[in-house]
């Protein structure tokens, strides 16, 4: 049943379509036409894209390569995807393109952007306070005899001023500017400039470009953009690569960098102490007059060689994380990487080092678009502080371990002391002072060799991102296309109007639908009636043929098929559910029809409350109908008159309207005038009330034979269709007959039908 009824919605909303078909024309006329001219307006865009990987490892250094720079895993993507879409990089890049400003220039319908080498420059000398604050657009027209140079800034501040030249500052809307000319400028052609405060184009950039993972667990990241500008597109994500790759590699290198200056610094200090040893080795010589005792001491040297080397490596050890002790210390330092790759070789002070840098670095990246009071940076702050008190315990530890192997290894040396102790006291002494200079000296070669190393990192850098594609037009993303826009626009053409009626359909709460009404009701219907074009009350003439007179005669066979067998000289009541319907229509011209078939006929005039029967006749008395259901001694002589139709119809109109109508239409005198004009008349038709407006006509039902509803086509609501049912339901009317009034002409048609049950 649901099906049906959906079924019967889509083909009103069909017939409605076919009923309204200019509309679909002016439609896709219109749409088209709009989509034409947004083409010819509308400069095409394409897409520009490029992809990157992200190196895992710095081959060439053989060092740590992105650990410390947050880039290993997949979180490193998600990571550098933000920083690839930051400000602050964005920022770097359309600095160093010069795109603080766009130019543009029209010759037809559209505006085409101008990026390598715009046609004027302009010089802004003094803006006013409203224009520093807003975008504004500076469009420049050639004349014959000079230039036309007008402003815009919003919708209302417009400004126009007409210049000979323009070398001169100009006076605009916007305040001074100068207007510079790169090349000479075409008189059919227009020019404009638009100029944004720096964060407002940034904005409009970052929006415009996506940048994001090629998949989920991928290091692969992509750039993309669309406008119609694809050579800018593709510098501009160019510029954004190696802006990215130029501060990745600042980053990494900033460790390497401050280990140099640390060696560098240690170095001068080491070099000083190594000459003071190798001059008090001099002295001694000279002092003692000794010639070889290097040759003397070589077998003692070599012999004590082991301790030797261990103790000074313990040296080493103990002046390196005293370096680094001493720069923790210095709070001038706090936010300075600290130098590492030293050599340290306890594994736990290595890593507290490599994590403190690691989240100094990420720090020095939020904080170049964040200020100090961003609640990310004091918690790193935070961080860091903790773990500088950390890596100082941890020195405090590792010096003490180291302390305690010197003092082993001393005590291993003050045994071999002591088993040369018979060696002569000048020997001893020289072996003390060549011992200090080893020592310097070793350190001086350990700290040679790290500055090398840390000289070949430098010069060994890699770029962390790869370009897999380079930025790259993509031919077939231009948007938009001539022939997918006006199939858009064709279809658009289509559902607007088929939307918007279907939209009425859903609205509309009329009776629209002759075969839906004869669906729903659940009463025979006799009839359709074409709309009444002549406006005239009477529809059917002896011996006439229009479509009016012939839906008439046909409801007035069909109304033989639905009275019943047994009614003699029948009664038949036609009313209606409201006002406006056409049942006094209805029941004038059907008692016409009757009368021409040589019946006579009289149609009584029972809506006492709004009588009309003697206006639509022309009659020139209006009735006694009324004065004879209150007054017995009027006859029914007294108020039957002719129609003046037609000789074989008498009509009784209503009269006087009488202050208790429903208290007069139950008196008995109704009954006597229907057994009187049962035996003077073969038909007698009534005229009564709208039945959903008063109770007159459920009065009249005694005496009644059937009753004819007329409902109007797109007038009646349909909700009046449920209200007949439920009124033959209840039996409050019996012999219950329909007529739809007022249908237009194609949709009227001819048929009998009675309700299947």
């Amino acid at each position: 049943m649901e099906n049906k009824k959906n079924e019967i919605d889509l083909r009103k909303v069909l017939r409605v379509a076919l009923e309204h078909w200019w509309w679909f024309v002016l439609s896709v006329v219109l749409f088209m036409a709009l989509g034409t001219a947004y083409y010819l307006r509308k400069s095409p865009s394409w897409t520009t894209d490029a992809a990157i990987m992200l190196r895992q490892k710095d081959a060439a250094s053989g060092m740590e390569a992105f650990s410390m720079l947050g880039l290993t895993g997949n979180q490193a993507a998600e990571d550098e995807v933000v920083v690839l879409a930051s400000r602050g990089l964005l920022y770097q890049a359309i600095d160093a393109l010069d795109l603080w400003e766009a130019n543009s220039k029209r010759g037809g319908l559209r505006w085409e952007g101008e990026f390598r080498n715009p046609a004027m420059t302009i010089e802004y000398i003094d803006l006013t306070e409203d224009a520093q604050k807003q975008s504004f657009n500076v469009t420049v027209k050639p004349q014959k005899d000079g230039y036309k140079v007008k402003t815009k800034m919003g919708f209302f501040h417009r400004s126009s001023v007409k210049v000979a030249d323009l070398d001169s500052p100009i006076e605009t809307g916007v305040g001074t500017i100068a207007i510079h000319a790169n090349r000479p400028l075409s008189a059919d052609t227009t020019y404009r400039v638009r100029h944004a405060r720096r964060e407002l184009v940034v904005a409009g950039y970052r929006k415009a470009i996506k940048v994001s993972q090629h998949k989920k667990e991928s290091n692969i990241i992509t750039l993309s953009t669309s406008s119609p500008m694809p050579e800018r597109d593709k510098a501009l994500l160019y510029q954004m690569i190696e802006q990215y790759n130029l501060n990745a590699v600042v980053d990494k290198n900033m460790i390497a960098t401050n280990t140099a200056q640390f060696i560098e610094e240690r170095l001068s200090i080491i070099t000083e102490e190594l000459s003071e040893a190798e001059n008090a080795v001099a002295y001694y010589k000279e002092q003692n007059n000794i010639a070889d005792i290097a040759t003397q001491a070589s077998l003692f040297l070599q012999a004590s060689s082991m301790e030797q080397r261990a103790l000074a490596e313990v040296e080493t050890q103990l002046s390196l994380i005293e370096y680094i002790d001493e720069f923790l210390r210095d709070e001038s330092k706090s936010e300075n990487l600290i130098p590492s790759n030293l050599g340290v070789t306890d594994a736990s002070l290595t890593s507290g080092l490599s994590e403190y840098n690691a989240l100094q670095l990420q720090r020095m990246r939020i904080q170049r678009t964040a200020t100090e009071m961003n609640p990310v940076i004091e918690q790193m702050n935070d961080q860091l502080a903790s773990m500088r008190r950390n890596i100082i315990a941890t020195i405090g530890s590792v010096r003490e371990s180291l302390l305690i192997r010197k003092r082993g290894l001393q005590e291993q040396d003050t045994k071999f002391n002591q088993q040369i102790q018979d060696a002569p006291e000048q020997q001893r002494e020289y072996i003390r002072v060549m011992r200090q200079q080893q020592i310097k000296e070793r350190l001086y070669i350990y700290l040679y060799e790290k500055r090398e190393e840390n000289a070949l990192m430098l010069a060994a850098t890699s770029m962390p991102a790869k370009i897999l594609d380079m930025p790259q037009r993509d031919v077939r993303s231009q948007s938009p296309q001539l022939k997918k826009l006006l199939m858009l626009c064709f279809l658009l053409g289509i559902l607007f109007p088929a939307g918007m009626l279907y939209l009425f359909v859903l609205l509309n709460d009329k009776i629209d639908d002759a075969k839906e009404f004869e669906r729903r009701v659940n009463a025979p219907l006799l009839g359709q009636l074409v709309q009444n074009s002549r406006n005239a009350h009477i529809a059917i003439h002896e011996g006439e043929s229009t479509v009016s007179a012939e839906l008439f005669r046909l409801i007035r066979t069909n109304l033989r098929f639905v009275l019943p067998k047994e009614a003699k000289n029948p009664v038949i009541l036609v009313t209606s559910c409201i006002n406006g319907d056409g049942k006094s229509y209805v029941s004038s011209n059907t008692a016409l029809s009757l009368a021409m078939l040589g019946k006579k006929v009289v149609l009584v005039g029972l809506d006492i409350r709004k009588p009309m029967l003697a206006t639509y006749f022309h009659l020139k008395t209006k009735g006694h109908l009324t004065d004879y259901l209150a007054e017995p001694d009027v006859t029914l002589d007294d108020i039957i008159v002719p129609s003046g139709e037609h000789a074989n119809l008498d009509l009784i109109p209503c009269g006087t309207i009488p202050p208790n109508p429903s208290e007069l239409l139950q008196t008995d005198r109704v009954e006597q005038l229907f057994a009187e004009l049962r035996k003077r008349y073969d038909y007698i038709l009534v005229d009564t009330a709208p039945v959903a407006l008063v109770s007159d006509t459920y009065l009249l039902d005694r005496v009644a034979d059937m009753t004819i509803f007329v409902c109007r086509y797109k007038y009646t609501p349909s909700e009046m269709i449920e209200y007949i049912n439920q009124m033959i339901e209840q039996k409050r009317m019996h012999n219950v007959a329909c007529v739809l009034n007022g249908v237009k002409g194609l949709r009227a048609g001819y048929g009998y039908g009675a309700k299947k049950k």
